[in-house]
């Protein structure tokens, strides 16, 4: 009988011991568990059970450089060649470098069971550029860049003012639609659209130094007017993400694409001459696929402990389309005629052929050019460490590769137009000769004509950031 009692104790110890840990359901008294997934699944909620409302505020820290070369094609003419001419190779022009300094306010709000409204306003604190001597091309650049109608269409070295505001402020939708931590039979799957909208003045071209008796950020279509150098690309974005991931003890695995389009405001001098018949007007179109784990060594969740790191590849395709490019201050603020002269939008009949319309709208070059289409591969590394229930760090460092490409490669003409001859302007030079299509008012033949074209190589970005999260 004694014995009985014994085991009896035993057996009752042991389900009061159980009921401790840490795993099972608590009382309303008892601290509640942590439930996050991993950081980049991570969704505020709001009337989830005893937890009726999320808020995170954020506020981080970003320093970036940016490293690249700047090259030029150049143009040997030669009897003997099929095609009467050939590109050999490409001249050293710059080192191009920039830095960037950003500070990023933010609020995560949970709206319902896994979804959340995201806030993001980064605020640019110092943004500087500057093209430097490039293995001796300074002593050559004279030769290099000169303007075919006189003059150059820029120096080296060349820097630009530094920039400083806020860009844009965006709103977004996260939801999980599967949560690992509600079904533990389901992997965690979230997706998200953010929309950004440009609040910051928007970019102009501008030399920091000027030549004498010019100013400093010259307006395309008056350059005795100096302008803001601004900060905002002068865009409207739209982003779709879509993100799966999954724990398996100490580790869980993700992956996810990224879709990302912009749309010029017509307060920019990106909208601020737009004509018909054009080819790539548009920015680039950004698709990314991403590819990571996040590793959890140390995890203690009665009292709100946890530490994780995160290791990320990335990828991304940039199509093609105008944008602002590393040259953007070098050549939308040269003085050099070739590039200053406006450009007509569009042709009509003449006495002698196809003529500029007088009527038409005339394109000034804003430094903003065609870039054509290339990717760019980002290695990331990151650690969080959640102190306790309201409050966690995160640091972390990532570097990009991207390849080469060209950044003045605007076609000379449109093939998709109705026909009439008459408004072929250049595109037919020849009463015999088979029309081409329509001029396209953004090609400029001093640095779009093939020969002539500029490149950017050798693109490395270093980015380190600090990050804190208050949690409500």
């Amino acid at each position: 009988m004694t014995r009985r009692l014994g085991i009896l104790g035993v057996l009752v110890l042991l389900g009061a011991a159980r009921s401790a840990w840490a795993d099972e359901p608590v009382s309303a008294r008892e601290p509640h568990l942590m439930s996050e997934t991993s950081e980049i699944t991570t969704v505020a909620d709001a009337f989830d059970g005893d937890d009726p409302f999320d808020l995170n505020l954020v506020l981080g820290f970003t320093q970036s450089w940016k490293h690249a070369k700047v090259r030029r094609e150049s143009f040997l003419s030669q009897p003997g060649l099929s095609s009467g001419g050939f590109i050999p190779a490409t001249e050293n022009i710059a080192s191009y470098s920039s830095s960037t300094s950003t500070l990023m306010l933010g609020a995560d709000v949970g709206l319902y069971h896994d979804l959340a409204l995201i806030l993001r306003m980064p605020v640019v604190l110092g943004w500087s550029q500057d093209l430097s001597d490039l293995d001796g091309s300074s002593f050559v650049t004279s030769q290099l860049l000169t303007d075919p109608m006189g003059g150059q269409l820029f120096g080296v070295p060349f820097s630009s003012p530094t920039r400083s505001g806020v860009d844009y402020f965006s709103a977004g939708l996260d939801w999980a639609i599967f949560n690992q931590q509600r079904d533990p039979t389901s992997p965690t799957w979230i997706v998200g659209i953010e929309g950004r909208v440009s609040v910051g003045t928007p970019m102009h071209a501008c030399n920091a130094n000027p030549a004498p008796g010019a100013v400093q950020c010259p307006d395309p279509s008056n350059p005795s007017v100096n302008r803001d150098p601004g900060i905002s690309r002068g865009m409207d974005t739209i982003i779709f993400k879509t993100v799966w991931s999954r724990r398996f003890g100490y580790v869980e695995p993700y992956d996810g694409f990224w879709v990302q389009a912009e749309y010029p405001q017509d307060s920019s001098d990106f909208g601020r001459w737009n004509p018909q018949n054009n080819l790539e007007r548009m920015p680039p179109l950004l698709g990314s696929f991403g590819l990571g784990m996040e590793v959890i060594p140390y995890e203690r969740r009665e009292e709100y402990q946890r530490v994780s790191a995160d290791f990320r590849f990335k990828g991304t395709y940039h199509s093609p389309g105008r944008d602002y490019s590393e040259l953007f201050d070098a050549l939308g603020s040269s003085q050099a005629a070739s590039l200053r002269t406006p450009n007509p939008s569009s042709f009509a009949a003449g006495a002698k052929g196809s003529v500029a319309n007088p009527s038409s709208e005339n394109v000034f070059f804003s430094g903003i050019t065609e870039e054509q289409a290339y990717g760019s591969f980002t290695m990331s590394a990151s650690g969080t460490w959640q102190a306790g229930e309201y409050v966690k760090f995160t640091v972390g460092t990532a570097l990009t590769y991207a390849q080469s490409h060209l950044v003045t490669s605007a076609d000379n003409c449109n093939p998709n137009f109705s026909g009439d001859t008459n408004l072929s302007g250049p595109c037919r030079s020849l009463t015999s000769a088979p029309t081409q299509g329509v001029p396209n008012p953004d090609h400029r033949d001093v640095i779009d004509t093939p020969g002539h074209r500029f490149s950017v190589d050798d693109t490395t970005i270093v980015d380190l950031w600090l990050m804190g999260v208050v949690m409500f």
